[in-house]
Parts: structure tokens; sequence; C-alpha cells
């Protein structure tokens, strides 16, 4: 005996079918074994690419034979190269005390000559480490 639950069950495999029946499937491409041209046209450039330089002297000099090459592989350059700039700026000043010098004025003068320092335009006194920088 069919129960309601059975014939459900049929009228949905029968209309599931039926859509399915309606759909359009493309085939798949992967399957299709057309050689791809870039397989073929690659090879074939290097192949013309390396006929082309092996003659290219030939059409280049007319007949004569040209060097492309330096005999030499190493450089020597005499005179070293310094890369880094050191920009500092020296001021010298004469202080004349009149009068007693006292404690208070000897501190004053001192500080005075802490203030009158230019500021610093070389890396070895900025305070920077700049060994962090430095890859290993």
């Amino acid at each position: 005996m069919n129960t309601f639950e059975d014939k459900l069950h049929a009228s949905a495999h029968r209309l599931a079918s039926q859509d399915n029946t309606r759909l359009y499937v493309p085939q798949n491409p992967l399957r299709q074994r057309r050689t791809y041209w870039g397989w073929v046209a690659t090879p074939a450039a290097a192949v013309v690419g390396l006929i082309f330089g092996l003659y290219l002297h030939l059409f280049m000099a007319g007949g004569q034979e040209v060097q492309y090459v330096y005999q030499t592989d190493t450089l020597r350059i005499p005179h070293p190269v310094h890369d880094t700039l050191y920009l500092t700026q020296i001021v010298e000043r004469e202080k004349i005390v009149a009068g007693e010098a006292t404690e208070a004025k000897a501190e004053a003068i001192a500080l005075q000559e802490e203030t009158d320092t230019p500021a610093c335009t070389s890396i070895q006194c900025d305070g920077i480490n700049y060994a962090i920088l430095a890859s290993n």
C-alpha cells in the first residue's frame, strides 16, 4: 500500500528529473585535447631568437669582426670612494670675564657654553645607534 509519504517522494523525484532534463550543461573544456598555442609558440620563439642572436654580428658588422665583450672581467678602482659626508662646524669663542669669578658666575658661564655649542651635523655625534641597521 502506498502511503502519502511514498507518493510525495515519487512526485519529488519525477519533478527533479524533469528539471534536470531541461538544464543545459556545456562540455567540459578540460576534456578537449586541443594543443595550446603557447606550448608551441614559446619554444619556436626561443629557437628563432637563438638563431638570430648567433648570426646578428654578421648583419651588424657588414663582414667586419666586431668585439662586444671586454677581455678583462674585473674593474679595479685605484682610489677609495668615501660614501659618508661629515659636516662639522667648529665655533671658537673667547670668553673674557671681568672682575672676580665666583662660583655662581662660573656655573652661569659653563651653562652658557653648553648652550652655545652648534647642532650636531655628523653621524658620529647624533646619538643614533646605527649598528641595529646592519643586517646579519
